[in-house]
């Protein structure tokens, strides 16, 4: 029996219809880990990293199988359209085959907290901290799922930002990422004071690449005149805040005086440094040797670079403290303070 035209060109529509439906649905999948149930491997991560007068230590035992599900090819492919950042990025921050992963890293931090008294502000800097100091390696892959991150013990600023956004909502802070296309760069943030808000989008910035305070922004957005192109995603629905942003934007005040104060001291004790050669010069010739009122310049002179040049040094030390330990942000802000009463840095107050 012959099939009326209009009947098989009806029923072609319908097949690619149904082929287009098909697609729409598998471009708005979004990540999943796979996990083999059968698979019961474990293995040891070993924990350690400073934080403030201390070094935290630890070992928590991880299952392997959803490793080797989040590692396994496909899992992590963008869909082409439909999907949503936000979604797509709290999908690899929650996936729930990394559950035991969160609960073995809380109930290391969690009893840390307990033994030290930590505050909020302090247990978030810690968190931030263990982050930060997973060592940071480029990578041109795609984004990894918090336990490649954790186990692997390396990341690139996303997987890295990823993994601190992930653990700070699972503690319930408002937490999520900031995504800087234009720069190729990731950085996750958290809700806190507006002293350190970064270009009014309610967040802080958190510098997942290297230890930095809560709230300071790196140095390649520095020097961007727009910032316009960046792109905040949420994860997650933590109401916690960091409230601890007028400490840290004191001490980045203080920091940044104290380098406009160097540049300045530097200069000076360069123009002094020529001064004294040429008086040093004159009075190594019978004509100056004698000459009271070019000695006692010469003298001065030496006294003012002398004291210019231990000026430099105690203003490089406050901001090796400032640069070197971001994990130990009350200390570096009680030294600071104890700085006040410095002419030399109290712009930075």
């Amino acid at each position: 029996m012959k099939i009326p035209r209009i009947l098989l060109f009806s029923f072609l529509i319908l097949l690619i219809l149904a082929a287009g439906i098909g697609l729409a649905v598998d471009q708005n999948r979004y990540p999943e880990i796979p996990v083999n149930q059968s698979d019961t491997s474990t293995t040891i991560v070993h924990i350690e990293f400073p934080f403030m007068n201390d070094t935290v230590r630890a070992e928590i035992t991880l299952n392997l199988a959803p490793y080797y599900g989040a590692i396994t090819e496909g899992v992590k492919v963008t869909p082409l359209i439909g999907c949503l950042p936000d979604r797509y990025y709290s999908e690899i921050a929650y996936d729930p085959a990394q559950d035991q992963m969160y609960a073995e890293l809380f109930a290391v931090f969690n009893t840390y907290a307990r033994e030290h008294n930590l505050t909020n502000d302090e247990y978030v800097e810690l968190l931030t901290t263990y982050v930060q100091n997973i060592p940071y390696k480029t990578s041109e892959t795609e984004i990894k799922f918090p336990i490649e991150t954790v186990i692997q013990n390396w990341g690139d600023c996303d997987d890295k930002s990823i993994l601190l956004a992930g653990i700070l909502a699972k503690k319930e802070y408002n937490a999520g990422v900031f995504v800087f296309k234009e720069d190729h760069h990731m950085a996750a943030g958290v809700k806190a004071g507006d002293q350190t808000e970064y270009e009014n989008s309610g967040y802080s910035i958190i510098e997942t690449t290297r230890y930095a305070y809560i709230g300071e922004v790196p140095a390649l957005l520095h020097t961007r005149i727009d910032h316009g192109d960046y792109r905040f995603y949420r994860i997650g629905e933590g109401k916690g805040i960091y409230t601890a942003s007028w400490q840290v934007q004191t001490i980045l005040n203080v920091r940044d005086t104290a380098y406009a104060t160097l540049e300045i001291l530097y200069q000076g004790l360069s123009g002094l440094s020529v001064m004294i050669e040429e008086e040093k010069t004159k009075l190594a010739t019978p004509e100056y040797a004698s000459n009271a009122t070019l000695r006692s310049d010469y003298d001065l002179h030496l006294d003012e670079y002398d004291e210019g040049i231990e000026a430099g040094n105690q203003i490089r030390a406050t901001l090796h403290i400032i640069n070197s330990e971001p994990f130990n942000r009350e200390r570096v802000y009680q030294t600071v303070v104890s700085l006040k009463d410095d002419p030399t840095l109290k712009g930075g107050f």
